[in-house]
This record gives structure tokens, C-alpha cells and sequence, in this order.
């Protein structure tokens, strides 16, 4: 998932994550603020190279907007992706 994300990082792309099992690869991207129409191709792209390696799994990808500071899920499986965020004083 790593090299399918060369490329495909946005600013506004807060994480991505991986979670699998037998049958089942699920990609999610955890994006800040609107995500656009190029946003969503380029989630779907990564998943289209993450399961080219993989033929005979199906594949989810899950494209969310989670503004900051909004903490993001831990039970999203393994995160591949994390940009640096600074906390806001309040």
C-alpha cells in the first residue's frame, strides 16, 4: 500500500490504513475537510494497485472526511499513512 500511495498524497489526506483478512482487502482514507472528485480517484487508485497484487481478494475502499482536530479511529486497522498534525491550543 505504501508504493500504491507514491504520488497520490494530498494535503488535505489526514491517513490511510489497511485492514485484511482471507477474502477481504479494506483500504481506508481519512481525508480534512471536502474531499474532492480527485481525492476519490486517487483513494480508488491506490486500491486498484494494492489488489492487483492480490488477485483473489475483494476489495473495499473507504474515503471519509474527518476534519482535524477530530481524533482519528484506531480500530481502522494498520495505519500505512499519517501526515504530521500540530496540536490547536485552546
Amino acid at each position: 500500500m505504501m508504493t500504491a500511495l507514491w504520488g497520490e498524497v494530498s494535503p488535505k489526506l489526514r491517513a490511510a490504513s489497511v485492514k485484511w483478512n482471507e477474502k477481504t482487502i479494506h483500504l481506508f482514507f481519512f481525508y480534512d475537510g471536502e474531499i474532492s472528485e480527485e481525492d476519490y480517484e486517487s483513494a480508488e487508485f491506490v486500491g486498484t494497485e494494492v489488489i492487483a497484487s492480490f488477485p483473489k481478494h475483494k476489495l473495499k475502499v473507504d474515503t471519509r472526511r474527518l476534519d482535524y482536530p477530530a481524533l482519528l479511529p484506531e480500530n481502522k486497522g494498520e495505519l500505512v499513512y499519517k501526515r504530521r498534525e500540530h496540536p490547536i491550543d485552546i
